[in-house]
């Protein structure tokens, strides 16, 4: 017997071996670059509406089997989505453009553009912008709106015309009360 040649069940017993090693290892290789990136997302609204939608679309992501999901964070506000994402603890937030720090942010999704609803009690004398004069306007999220009260108050010249501008920080039912409460004052 040759000392540098093994014997034929050590030699098939390497070969075997080595042929396990190399298979479990590229099983492993491909598990690892075809599971899904996870992507966090920092979400926050008075009404809960960004929630359910960064939900479903996080569900319909899920059951594709996309190679993406989405994990949310759930924020009080807007503004804490902003700081998160900001600060980033965060990959994605759900927030306007013009709400906190995001330098560094770019739109993946635009949603909406900026709409503003001024509401006023039925049978008000109200009925355009200088009808506000001397008024006060209630503000839902004051410190997310500053930067929309100062444009409308620099297009429409508001600080000449008197009006004063308040923050409502409120709930959606407390809004609900406030709007029922103006509508049975105006009558």
């Amino acid at each position: 017997m040759n000392p540098t040649k093994l014997p034929i069940w050590l030699r098939i017993t390497l070969v075997a071996g080595i042929a396990v090693l190399v298979a479990g290892a590229s099983l492993f290789g491909w598990r690892w670059y075809a599971r899904p990136t996870t992507l966090t997302i920092a979400v926050g609204s008075l009404d809960g509406e960004a929630s359910r939608l960064v939900s479903a679309l996080a569900s319909k992501l899920a059951q594709q089997k996309a190679p993406v999901r989405l994990s949310m964070v759930e924020s009080g506000s807007a503004a804490d989505a902003a700081k998160a994402f900001s600060s980033g603890k965060v990959d994605l937030a759900v927030v306007r453009g013009d709400v906190g720090d995001l330098s560094q942010a770019q739109a993946v999704a635009v949603v909406a553009h900026a709409v503003v609803l001024l509401v006023a009690p039925s049978g008000s004398a109200i009925t355009d912008m200088a009808g506000l004069k001397r008024g006060t306007v209630g503000v839902v999220g004051g410190d997310i709106n500053k930067p929309l009260v100062k444009i409308l108050t620099d297009e429409y010249d508001f600080t000449r015309s008197g009006i004063t501008f308040r923050d409502l920080t409120t709930t959606q039912s407390s809004l609900e009360d406030i709007f029922v409460n103006l509508v049975k004052s105006s009558k």
